[in-house]
Protein backbone atom coordinates (compact mmCIF):
# COMPACT_ATOMS: atom_id res chain seq x y z
CA UNK A 1 0.00 0.00 0.00
CA UNK A 2 2.71 2.42 0.38
CA UNK A 3 4.22 1.44 -2.84
CA UNK A 4 0.83 2.60 -4.11
CA UNK A 5 1.35 5.99 -2.72
CA UNK A 6 4.91 6.97 -3.68
CA UNK A 7 3.99 6.11 -7.73
CA UNK A 8 0.59 8.00 -7.07
CA UNK A 9 2.69 10.68 -5.79
CA UNK A 10 5.52 10.63 -8.18
CA UNK A 11 3.43 10.27 -10.93
CA UNK A 12 1.41 13.52 -10.08
CA UNK A 13 4.45 15.63 -9.69
CA UNK A 14 5.57 14.44 -13.55
CA UNK A 15 2.15 16.01 -14.36
CA UNK A 16 1.78 18.75 -12.26
CA UNK A 17 5.58 20.59 -13.00
CA UNK A 18 4.65 20.32 -16.43
CA UNK A 19 1.32 22.25 -16.37
CA UNK A 20 2.52 24.58 -13.45
CA UNK A 21 5.54 25.79 -16.48
CA UNK A 22 2.77 25.80 -19.13
CA UNK A 23 0.15 27.95 -17.05
CA UNK A 24 3.14 30.38 -16.15
CA UNK A 25 4.06 30.90 -19.66
CA UNK A 26 1.13 31.46 -21.19
CA UNK A 27 0.01 34.42 -18.39
CA UNK A 28 -2.17 32.63 -16.18
CA UNK A 29 -2.40 31.74 -12.15
CA UNK A 30 -0.34 28.81 -11.98
CA UNK A 31 -2.74 27.31 -9.40
CA UNK A 32 -4.66 26.87 -12.12
CA UNK A 33 -2.82 23.49 -12.63
CA UNK A 34 -4.31 22.12 -9.54
CA UNK A 35 -7.26 21.30 -11.12
CA UNK A 36 -5.49 18.10 -12.22
CA UNK A 37 -5.41 16.71 -8.52
CA UNK A 38 -8.99 16.94 -7.67
CA UNK A 39 -10.67 15.20 -10.71
CA UNK A 40 -8.08 13.91 -13.28
CA UNK A 41 -9.79 13.59 -16.19
CA UNK A 42 -12.60 16.09 -15.56
CA UNK A 43 -9.85 18.88 -14.35
CA UNK A 44 -7.54 18.00 -17.53
CA UNK A 45 -10.28 18.60 -19.81
CA UNK A 46 -11.36 21.95 -17.80
CA UNK A 47 -7.47 22.98 -17.99
CA UNK A 48 -7.14 21.92 -21.32
CA UNK A 49 -10.33 23.94 -22.82
CA UNK A 50 -8.96 26.70 -21.11
CA UNK A 51 -5.98 26.99 -22.47
CA UNK A 52 -7.63 26.27 -25.92
CA UNK A 53 -10.17 28.80 -25.61
CA UNK A 54 -8.86 31.58 -23.31
CA UNK A 55 -6.79 34.78 -24.69
CA UNK A 56 -3.35 34.14 -25.23
CA UNK A 57 -0.49 36.80 -24.08
CA UNK A 58 0.43 36.93 -27.87
CA UNK A 59 -2.96 38.04 -28.17
CA UNK A 60 -3.82 40.60 -25.65
CA UNK A 61 -3.22 44.57 -26.43
CA UNK A 62 -3.84 43.58 -30.52
CA UNK A 63 -7.54 44.92 -30.19
CA UNK A 64 -8.07 43.62 -33.69
CA UNK A 65 -7.90 39.99 -32.96
CA UNK A 66 -4.90 39.22 -35.36
CA UNK A 67 -1.33 37.40 -33.62
CA UNK A 68 1.70 38.94 -32.32
CA UNK A 69 1.56 42.20 -34.11
CA UNK A 70 0.47 40.84 -37.46
CA UNK A 71 -0.11 43.55 -40.01
CA UNK A 72 -4.29 44.28 -40.50
CA UNK A 73 -6.25 42.85 -43.06
CA UNK A 74 -6.40 46.63 -44.27
CA UNK A 75 -2.60 47.00 -44.72
CA UNK A 76 -2.71 50.34 -42.15
CA UNK A 77 -0.28 49.93 -39.14
CA UNK A 78 -1.00 50.55 -36.13
CA UNK A 79 0.36 54.12 -35.36
CA UNK A 80 -2.53 55.43 -37.44
CA UNK A 81 -2.65 54.92 -40.97
CA UNK A 82 0.36 55.51 -43.67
Amino acid sequence: MELELWIAAVSSLMVMIPLWRITRRTGRDPWLSLLFLGTPPIGTLVFIAILAFGRWPAERGTGTGTRGGAPAPDGSDAAGGR
